[in-house]
């Protein structure tokens, strides 16, 4: 059971993480707006101006489990693959939509379709794999069947991306993981964003989705801070048994990775 110390502790370091994150955020929107992403697809200033405004708004009016920050990485990455590359966006896991509302509208922009793959329901029930340790803690936490579902279910992200993002891209994929992505109907993927928490869902999504993924293209690991699901980027045993390929690690082994002059330990990738 969580102590209030424990409780204090969570509430310090997340208001030492929001007030990084602010302090920062000028630096991210003019290096977004004004750098040379998007330009491939001719997408301009003004227009990347105004996909700020949205995700920012769109922070604001949808409970999220991911960070501003962390969505303009996903729309930067989104900008950056080429445009001959032609391939689908595969995410793992919605919650109310906050993620899937900025990956729409950045793939609006870039013609390319997104599969919002998700249970609606909340977390399946794995009495396994339901208990893990942060990665180079001691700390021990768990998860619940149904954590994370959505009051209203499908038809809530739905209206949440009808209101906040573009709904003529996605492509809704509702049922466990294990159950769906065996028949997602895509072949070629150009980004992965996986949130799926548990480490059996993180393997379903890896058997199903890796061998779709194109050479060259990166999967996003939303819990590389969860020390069994960081192993299993480096577990080769996993690997060559499930994938015939080596484990390829994450961008980072220890600190997290690097995006612009900041530090991110809530999100990493492999490329593969």
């Amino acid at each position: 059971m969580e102590t209030i110390q424990m409780r204090i502790k969570k509430s310090i370091n997340r208001f030492l993480i929001t007030s990084k994150t602010s302090f920062f955020l000028p630096f991210f929107i003019f290096k977004f707006v004004f750098g040379s992403v998007g330009n491939e697809y001719d997408i301009s200033k003004l227009t990347k101006f105004k996909i700020v405004i949205k995700f920012i708004r769109n922070k604001l009016k949808i409970k999220s489990l991911t960070t501003l920050i962390e969505h303009f990485l996903l729309a930067e990455e989104i900008f950056n693959i080429p445009k001959s590359l032609e391939g689908d966006v595969v995410e793992c896991g919605c919650y109310n939509g906050g993620s899937t509302s900025v990956l729409s509208l950045a793939c609006a922009l870039t013609n390319r379709r997104l599969f919002v793959c998700d249970s609606f329901e909340g977390l399946p029930e794995d009495e396994k794999y339901s208990r893990f340790f942060l990665f180079g803690k001691k700390s021990l936490r768990s998860w619940k069947k149904g954590q994370f579902g959505v009051k209203g279910g499908i038809n809530k992200v739905k209206e949440n991306i009808k209101r906040y993002g573009d709904i003529r891209v996605c492509n809704f994929v509702e049922g466990y993981f294990k159950d769906t992505l065996k028949d997602i109907e895509t072949e070629s993927i150009v980004l992965i964003f996986e949130d799926a928490d548990l480490l059996s869902s993180v393997k379903d999504c890896l058997k199903f989705l890796w061998p779709k993924l194109l050479r060259g293209c990166k999967y996003y690991c939303h819990e590389p801070w969860a020390g069994e699901i960081k192993s299993l980027f480096y577990d080769n045993k996993w690997w060559n048994k499930e994938l015939n390929s080596d484990a390829p690690g994450f961008s980072n082994d220890k600190s997290g990775m690097r995006y612009g002059i900041l530090k991110l330990k809530s999100i990493d990738f492999t490329e593969k």
